[in-house]
């Protein structure tokens, strides 16, 4: 059991965000400032996110399966609802980068439908170099923050502009 799992809840009386050189640190409930997280930039735009994050540890389940890996994961994930700041620009990219995502899954099923019509198996390799290029390209251009940990009252957060980070104090681990 880890130091920082075994905190008090925060109190009202201090700050509820931090930053941990290039993590921002916060309280569950912490309402982050409308600003953009990805280039600081003052926004009244919000996306709220549905965080879950379980321990890495987890990960060497899926050798002994993926379904039982897939309950244990989700029996003993945390979560968390934060709402970040996108600007206009940020949001635009993000939402261009969904329909790329979309339009390369589209054309793998493409694939697949001339792979079965033609018998044609180059067709089929394509199709699913598509597919997981699709699952990658999404996954790693749509993604606005990334949980590294979540405990029962607390957020570390990945993905935050420096400067942003700049404005909140130090996070102490004795807190």
């Amino acid at each position: 059991m880890s130091f920082e799992a075994s905190l008090p809840p925060p109190t009202h009386n201090v700050p509820t965000i931090w930053r941990s050189k290039s993590v921002l640190v916060m309280t569950k409930q912490a309402p982050l400032p409308y600003r953009c997280v990805k280039c600081n930039s003052p926004t009244q735009n919000t996306l709220k996110r549905n965080l879950r994050w379980h321990h890495p540890a987890l990960y060497v389940l899926i050798f002994g399966g993926v379904l039982l890996y897939a309950i244990l994961a989700m029996v003993l994930s945390k979560t968390a609802t934060i709402h970040v700041g996108l600007c206009e620009t940020h949001a635009a990219s993000r939402k261009r980068d969904i329909i790329v995502t979309w339009v390369i899954v589209l054309l793998s099923f493409a694939c697949f439908y001339f792979a079965a019509t033609t018998e044609e198996m180059a067709l089929l390799f394509a199709g699913l170099i598509l597919l997981f290029g699709a699952i990658i390209y999404g996954v790693v251009r749509t993604r606005v923050v990334a949980p590294q940990k979540i405990d029962d009252h607390y957020v570390w957060l990945t993905g935050i502009n420096a400067h942003y980070l700049e404005e909140f104090p130090e996070w102490v681990a004795a807190r």
